[in-house]
């Protein structure tokens, strides 16, 4: 399995950033597009890597806020239409206090561009050994920041994230999780994915940045007993929260870069 940033807070030499966050994600038989960044900028990496987007078979999303769904119209002008798969009430209106989180684009405009919606209601394999998982269960004391809210229906009410999604490789029975925000907690994604097999390396945004000292301590003293070996972290994940976690763990932690590419990291 193979992992290309596409869109990143951080870029290395040559490439764009933005914040946001996509990965193109290669198996033996299959292309996958995690996640989109905010704009045009995962099309434009993507295009300096030589990587031909209308190759992807499908696109998950994981979550509703604009970083990481707002480059999916860039994305199917330039690939055509996909299957793209998203989390129940994904497209809800979301707010971060009383600022608009979500992508100018809805539903509709999407599907008018290609895109055939797939609303995920329950973990299920999409290739072998390759999972989507929904909403992580509440396994720990991590919550979603009080500030986030979502339009239900004309009420604007606290967002869990129900609609979260993230990713599960499997090699071996060693678990890589992919994640996009960790909104509903790195820990309680983590040990959902630990349902699959020991989970090794972790790739992509905590939103970490936010959380107090005494938060961070609980967050990882928790990480602790999966013995993590690879962090592959960034866009949310906050520049003094991976230095935390390079002083704190003993595994190899490196930051994302858009444009950088790794194979397994098992």
């Amino acid at each position: 399995m193979k992992i290309t940033v596409l869109c990143n807070d951080k870029a290395l030499k040559g490439f764009e950033s933005e914040h946001g966050i996509s990965f193109y994600i290669e198996s033996s038989k299959k292309k996958y597009l995690f996640d989109t960044g905010s704009t045009d900028v995962a099309v434009k990496n993507a295009a300096k890597l030589g990587i031909d987007l209308s190759e992807v078979e499908m696109i998950i999303i994981s979550h509703g806020h604009y970083d990481h769904l707002g480059g999916l119209e860039s994305v199917l002008r330039e690939s055509g239409g996909k299957r793209v798969l998203i989390g129940e009430g994904g497209f809800e209106p979301k707010y971060s206090g009383k600022v608009e989180s979500s992508p100018k684009i809805n539903r509709a405009e999407f599907e008018e561009l290609g895109a055939s919606v797939e609303n995920v209601c329950s973990s299920k394999e999409i290739e072998k050994d390759l999972y989507v998982m929904t909403a992580a269960p509440f396994a720990t004391d991590e919550r979603p920041e009080e500030k986030h809210n979502k339009v239900d229906g004309r009420k604007q009410t606290r967002d869990f994230f129900g609609d979260e999604l993230s990713l599960a490789l499997v090699e071996s029975g060693i678990v890589t999780v992919i994640t996009g925000c960790s909104h509903r907690g790195i820990g309680n994604i983590i040990k959902q994915a630990s349902e699959y097999g020991e989970v090794k390396a972790v790739v992509g945004g905590l939103h970490l940045l936010h959380k107090t000292k005494e938060e961070l301590d609980g967050i990882f003293n928790y990480l602790e007993g999966f013995k993590i070996e690879k962090f592959h972290i960034g866009h949310c994940t906050g520049d003094e929260v991976i230095k935390a976690i390079e002083r704190r763990f003993s595994a190899k932690v490196c930051e994302l870069r858009a444009g950088e590419t790794f194979e397994s990291l098992i």
